[in-house]
Protein backbone atom coordinates (compact mmCIF):
# COMPACT_ATOMS: atom_id res chain seq x y z
CA UNK A 1 0.00 0.00 0.00
CA UNK A 2 1.00 3.44 -0.99
CA UNK A 3 1.95 5.80 1.76
CA UNK A 4 -0.67 7.91 -0.16
CA UNK A 5 -3.38 5.62 1.08
CA UNK A 6 -1.94 4.13 4.25
CA UNK A 7 -3.07 3.89 8.07
CA UNK A 8 -0.71 1.87 8.97
CA UNK A 9 -0.08 2.57 12.89
CA UNK A 10 -3.26 4.96 13.12
CA UNK A 11 -5.34 4.05 16.61
CA UNK A 12 -8.63 3.82 14.96
CA UNK A 13 -12.39 3.38 16.79
CA UNK A 14 -14.83 1.92 15.67
CA UNK A 15 -18.21 2.08 17.33
CA UNK A 16 -21.26 -0.39 16.38
CA UNK A 17 -18.38 -3.21 15.45
CA UNK A 18 -20.55 -6.23 16.21
CA UNK A 19 -22.37 -5.80 12.91
CA UNK A 20 -22.00 -6.48 9.47
CA UNK A 21 -20.71 -3.21 8.46
CA UNK A 22 -18.68 -2.09 11.50
CA UNK A 23 -16.99 -5.86 11.59
CA UNK A 24 -15.95 -4.86 7.99
CA UNK A 25 -14.42 -1.71 8.60
CA UNK A 26 -12.46 -3.13 11.52
CA UNK A 27 -10.97 -5.96 9.55
CA UNK A 28 -10.24 -3.45 6.55
CA UNK A 29 -8.53 -0.98 9.15
CA UNK A 30 -6.94 -3.78 10.55
CA UNK A 31 -5.48 -5.18 7.53
CA UNK A 32 -3.75 -1.54 6.43
CA UNK A 33 -1.62 -1.88 9.53
CA UNK A 34 -3.86 0.34 12.07
CA UNK A 35 -4.29 -0.28 16.06
CA UNK A 36 -8.19 -0.97 16.21
CA UNK A 37 -10.35 -0.23 19.23
CA UNK A 38 -13.73 -2.39 17.97
CA UNK A 39 -16.90 -1.08 20.44
CA UNK A 40 -19.99 -2.72 20.71
CA UNK A 41 -22.90 -3.09 23.48
CA UNK A 42 -22.68 -7.03 23.28
CA UNK A 43 -18.77 -7.57 23.97
CA UNK A 44 -19.56 -11.03 24.01
CA UNK A 45 -21.01 -11.43 20.35
CA UNK A 46 -18.14 -8.55 19.33
CA UNK A 47 -15.84 -11.10 20.46
CA UNK A 48 -17.41 -13.84 18.55
CA UNK A 49 -16.92 -11.68 15.75
CA UNK A 50 -13.52 -10.70 15.80
CA UNK A 51 -12.68 -14.24 16.20
CA UNK A 52 -13.89 -14.86 12.63
CA UNK A 53 -12.37 -12.12 10.76
CA UNK A 54 -9.50 -12.34 8.76
CA UNK A 55 -7.22 -9.87 10.25
CA UNK A 56 -9.35 -10.16 13.57
CA UNK A 57 -6.11 -10.98 15.75
CA UNK A 58 -4.95 -8.00 17.42
CA UNK A 59 -7.93 -5.60 17.45
CA UNK A 60 -8.92 -4.62 21.06
CA UNK A 61 -12.45 -5.09 21.69
CA UNK A 62 -14.51 -3.76 24.19
CA UNK A 63 -18.02 -3.39 25.47
CA UNK A 64 -19.71 0.61 25.00
CA UNK A 65 -23.25 1.55 25.01
CA UNK A 66 -23.04 4.89 22.94
CA UNK A 67 -25.81 6.57 24.31
CA UNK A 68 -24.08 6.64 27.73
CA UNK A 69 -21.80 9.56 28.11
CA UNK A 70 -19.97 7.25 31.06
CA UNK A 71 -19.04 4.66 28.66
CA UNK A 72 -17.72 6.50 25.94
CA UNK A 73 -15.42 8.28 28.45
CA UNK A 74 -14.40 5.16 29.97
CA UNK A 75 -13.13 3.43 26.46
CA UNK A 76 -11.58 6.68 25.38
CA UNK A 77 -9.56 6.68 28.75
CA UNK A 78 -8.09 3.15 27.81
CA UNK A 79 -7.60 4.68 24.50
CA UNK A 80 -5.49 6.52 26.02
CA UNK A 81 -3.35 4.59 28.44
CA UNK A 82 -2.90 2.09 25.41
CA UNK A 83 -1.95 4.17 22.36
CA UNK A 84 -1.36 7.88 23.63
CA UNK A 85 -3.49 9.15 20.77
CA UNK A 86 -6.89 8.24 18.87
CA UNK A 87 -6.26 9.30 14.66
CA UNK A 88 -9.85 8.11 13.55
CA UNK A 89 -13.09 7.73 15.05
CA UNK A 90 -15.90 5.96 13.05
CA UNK A 91 -19.29 6.37 14.11
CA UNK A 92 -21.04 3.73 13.08
CA UNK A 93 -23.22 2.37 15.82
CA UNK A 94 -26.81 2.40 14.82
CA UNK A 95 -30.42 0.77 15.44
CA UNK A 96 -33.06 -0.17 12.78
CA UNK A 97 -36.72 1.10 13.62
CA UNK A 98 -39.70 1.31 11.93
CA UNK A 99 -41.97 3.61 14.15
CA UNK A 100 -44.12 6.21 12.15
CA UNK A 101 -43.67 9.82 13.30
CA UNK A 102 -47.17 10.48 14.07
CA UNK A 103 -48.51 7.33 15.56
CA UNK A 104 -45.25 5.94 16.25
CA UNK A 105 -44.32 5.22 19.99
CA UNK A 106 -42.76 7.84 21.03
CA UNK A 107 -40.17 6.02 23.19
CA UNK A 108 -38.83 4.23 20.51
CA UNK A 109 -38.56 6.97 18.57
CA UNK A 110 -36.44 8.98 21.25
CA UNK A 111 -34.55 5.34 21.34
CA UNK A 112 -33.74 5.70 17.79
CA UNK A 113 -32.50 9.37 17.31
CA UNK A 114 -30.44 8.95 21.10
CA UNK A 115 -28.87 6.06 18.89
CA UNK A 116 -28.51 6.84 15.85
CA UNK A 117 -27.71 10.25 16.03
CA UNK A 118 -27.43 12.02 19.56
CA UNK A 119 -24.85 9.30 20.13
CA UNK A 120 -22.30 10.63 16.82
CA UNK A 121 -22.31 13.98 18.21
CA UNK A 122 -21.43 12.44 21.73
CA UNK A 123 -18.59 10.78 20.80
CA UNK A 124 -17.45 13.01 18.33
CA UNK A 125 -17.30 15.74 20.88
CA UNK A 126 -15.64 13.98 23.37
CA UNK A 127 -13.24 12.19 21.16
CA UNK A 128 -12.40 15.52 19.84
CA UNK A 129 -12.01 16.87 23.28
CA UNK A 130 -9.52 14.37 24.08
CA UNK A 131 -7.10 13.85 21.19
CA UNK A 132 -7.82 15.92 18.51
CA UNK A 133 -8.13 19.82 19.72
CA UNK A 134 -4.61 19.99 18.93
CA UNK A 135 -3.33 17.24 16.73
CA UNK A 136 -6.36 16.86 14.09
CA UNK A 137 -7.92 14.01 13.36
CA UNK A 138 -11.13 12.29 10.72
CA UNK A 139 -14.11 11.25 12.03
CA UNK A 140 -15.98 8.80 9.49
CA UNK A 141 -20.02 8.82 10.48
CA UNK A 142 -22.44 5.74 8.92
CA UNK A 143 -25.47 7.84 7.57
CA UNK A 144 -27.72 6.09 4.74
CA UNK A 145 -27.84 6.94 1.18
CA UNK A 146 -31.85 6.23 0.82
CA UNK A 147 -33.29 6.51 4.30
CA UNK A 148 -31.51 10.09 4.57
CA UNK A 149 -34.28 10.81 1.64
CA UNK A 150 -37.25 8.68 3.53
CA UNK A 151 -40.34 10.65 1.87
CA UNK A 152 -39.16 9.53 -1.40
CA UNK A 153 -37.73 5.69 -0.71
CA UNK A 154 -39.62 4.75 2.07
CA UNK A 155 -40.45 1.58 0.52
CA UNK A 156 -36.84 0.26 2.34
CA UNK A 157 -35.77 2.60 4.33
CA UNK A 158 -37.34 1.53 7.63
CA UNK A 159 -39.80 3.89 9.72
CA UNK A 160 -40.10 7.35 9.61
CA UNK A 161 -37.48 7.47 12.82
CA UNK A 162 -34.73 5.51 11.11
CA UNK A 163 -35.12 8.07 8.14
CA UNK A 164 -35.03 11.01 10.20
CA UNK A 165 -32.32 9.85 12.54
CA UNK A 166 -29.85 9.05 9.33
CA UNK A 167 -30.58 12.46 7.67
CA UNK A 168 -29.90 14.26 11.24
CA UNK A 169 -26.31 12.25 10.63
CA UNK A 170 -25.56 14.11 7.28
CA UNK A 171 -26.75 17.43 9.03
CA UNK A 172 -24.72 16.44 11.66
CA UNK A 173 -21.64 15.60 9.62
CA UNK A 174 -21.56 18.97 7.24
CA UNK A 175 -22.16 21.28 10.85
CA UNK A 176 -18.91 19.30 12.48
CA UNK A 177 -16.94 19.54 9.72
CA UNK A 178 -17.35 23.50 9.40
CA UNK A 179 -16.54 23.90 13.24
CA UNK A 180 -13.70 21.29 13.27
CA UNK A 181 -11.51 22.55 10.28
CA UNK A 182 -9.81 25.21 12.07
CA UNK A 183 -8.79 22.18 14.40
CA UNK A 184 -7.65 19.91 11.24
CA UNK A 185 -10.39 17.61 11.68
CA UNK A 186 -11.64 16.61 8.55
CA UNK A 187 -15.56 15.19 9.30
CA UNK A 188 -17.17 13.00 6.19
CA UNK A 189 -19.89 10.30 6.08
CA UNK A 190 -20.77 7.25 4.19
CA UNK A 191 -24.09 6.86 2.61
CA UNK A 192 -24.95 3.05 2.45
CA UNK A 193 -27.53 1.61 0.19
CA UNK A 194 -28.97 -1.58 0.57
CA UNK A 195 -26.20 -3.77 1.45
CA UNK A 196 -26.35 -7.59 2.65
CA UNK A 197 -25.77 -7.14 6.87
CA UNK A 198 -27.79 -9.07 9.77
CA UNK A 199 -29.90 -5.92 10.19
CA UNK A 200 -32.02 -7.08 7.41
CA UNK A 201 -33.03 -10.50 9.17
CA UNK A 202 -33.57 -11.96 5.85
CA UNK A 203 -31.12 -14.55 3.32
CA UNK A 204 -29.40 -12.52 1.28
CA UNK A 205 -31.05 -14.17 -1.91
CA UNK A 206 -34.53 -12.56 -0.35
CA UNK A 207 -32.77 -9.05 0.06
CA UNK A 208 -31.06 -9.63 -3.95
CA UNK A 209 -34.86 -10.73 -4.95
CA UNK A 210 -36.33 -7.59 -3.57
CA UNK A 211 -33.79 -4.85 -4.41
CA UNK A 212 -31.66 -5.96 -6.97
CA UNK A 213 -33.98 -4.85 -10.03
CA UNK A 214 -34.17 -0.73 -8.96
CA UNK A 215 -30.35 -1.05 -8.32
CA UNK A 216 -28.31 -0.29 -12.32
CA UNK A 217 -24.93 -2.21 -10.98
CA UNK A 218 -28.21 -5.44 -10.45
CA UNK A 219 -26.77 -6.08 -6.83
CA UNK A 220 -27.06 -5.56 -3.37
CA UNK A 221 -24.12 -4.18 -1.46
CA UNK A 222 -21.38 -5.97 1.00
CA UNK A 223 -19.96 -4.78 4.37
CA UNK A 224 -16.69 -4.61 1.98
CA UNK A 225 -18.55 -2.11 -0.45
CA UNK A 226 -18.20 0.26 2.71
CA UNK A 227 -15.28 -0.83 4.62
CA UNK A 228 -12.65 0.60 2.08
CA UNK A 229 -14.40 3.86 1.90
CA UNK A 230 -13.79 4.54 4.97
CA UNK A 231 -10.49 3.61 5.12
CA UNK A 232 -9.43 5.42 2.16
CA UNK A 233 -11.36 8.67 4.17
CA UNK A 234 -8.98 8.20 7.17
CA UNK A 235 -6.03 8.39 4.81
CA UNK A 236 -3.56 10.95 3.72
CA UNK A 237 -5.43 10.60 -0.33
CA UNK A 238 -8.85 12.41 1.77
CA UNK A 239 -6.53 15.19 3.39
CA UNK A 240 -8.76 17.22 1.21
CA UNK A 241 -12.48 16.46 2.40
CA UNK A 242 -14.54 17.37 4.70
CA UNK A 243 -18.28 17.47 4.46
CA UNK A 244 -18.79 15.46 2.43
CA UNK A 245 -21.57 12.45 1.96
CA UNK A 246 -20.13 9.62 -0.21
CA UNK A 247 -22.82 7.96 -1.52
CA UNK A 248 -22.71 4.16 -2.11
CA UNK A 249 -25.62 2.20 -3.22
CA UNK A 250 -24.92 1.01 -6.76
CA UNK A 251 -26.45 4.19 -8.03
CA UNK A 252 -29.85 3.49 -6.84
CA UNK A 253 -29.50 6.80 -5.83
CA UNK A 254 -27.17 9.63 -8.11
CA UNK A 255 -27.34 13.29 -6.57
CA UNK A 256 -25.10 15.53 -7.60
Amino acid sequence: MTEQFSVSDRTVLVTGAGGGIGSAIVNAFRAGGANVVATDANLESLRQTLVGLPHGNGVLPMAMDVSREEDVARVLEEIGKRFGRLDVLVNNAGVKSAQPLLSGAADKIERTIQINSVAILRCSKLAIERFMTTKGGRIVNVGSSLSSQGAVFNYQAGGADYCLSKAIVHDITKLLAYECAPLKINVNAIAPGIIDTPMHGRPREETEARHSGRIPLGRVGLPNDIAGLAVFLASPAASYMTGQIVHVNGGMLMNG
